[in-house]
């Protein structure tokens, strides 16, 4: 059984292999191929600026030719660079934020109806079907980009550092042993080094639902 120390020394150089292929694949993809993956939003404008806490700048952008957002992978929290609409893959950002919101649009709706007779009577079925797509996304930045705020504009989504910085944390935590809580005597056990032990205390619970799995 692979040891403690084993675990955290494979693993930490795999995530940062995971990391880099990441921002290779995203920096070697083309704009039209990262649009159809949904991570590129192109041929937007920026409609509001405001000031958000700590003096950091919210600009909200929506689509120039149409009401909702394109297809997408975007979410809260994702680190994302903006572009003029036409720039090269490679060229350099006007800025670079978090995505703080992304608003939704409830305009379309349909609603579908259908007659079904039952014996003598009808009975009349309406269902709502809630065609809910993004309206606009606001982006978190440190500081307003200086120029080309009023050409069309792209947002490219980059590779989020929080995510693998967690990750490597993590690890670090292990490395260095867990002397607390439920994980200090779960690590040694799945590790190897103590073995498993019945509980001294029989638990006793009740089930919320006594009919599931049933």
């Amino acid at each position: 059984m692979m040891s403690l120390n084993e675990f955290v020394s494979s693993m930490a150089p795999l995530i940062d292999l995971e990391k880099a292929a990441e921002i290779s694949a995203e920096s070697e993809a083309s704009s039209k191929r990262k649009e159809r993956r949904g991570s590129v939003m192109p041929n937007l404008k920026c409609t509001d600026a405001q000031t958000g806490l700590m003096g950091k700048t919210l600009l909200e952008f929506q689509p120039n030719k149409s009401d909702v957002l394109p297809p997408h992978k975007f979410g809260t929290h994702d680190v994302v660079a903006l572009k003029p609409n036409k720039a090269d893959a490679g060229s350099p950002a006007l800025g670079q934020g978090v995505v703080y919101r992304l608003k939704v649009s409830y305009s379309h709706l349909r609603v579908v109806g259908y007659l079904s007779l039952c014996i003598v009577l009808g009975i009349l079925i309406a269902m709502l079907c809630l065609n809910k797509q993004d309206s606009s996304i606001t982006v978190v930045f440190d500081d307003i980009p200086e120029d080309g705020l009023n050409s069309p504009l792209r947002l490219e989504k980059l590779a989020n550092e929080v995510t693998y910085r967690r990750m490597k944390d993590a690890l670090i935590q292990l490395s260095k042993g867990i002397q607390a809580g439920p994980s200090a005597n779960l690590v040694p056990v799945l590790f190897g080094e103590n073995s498993p032990m019945r509980s001294k205390d029989a638990v006793k619970f009740s089930p919320f639902n006594k009919n599931l799995d049933d």
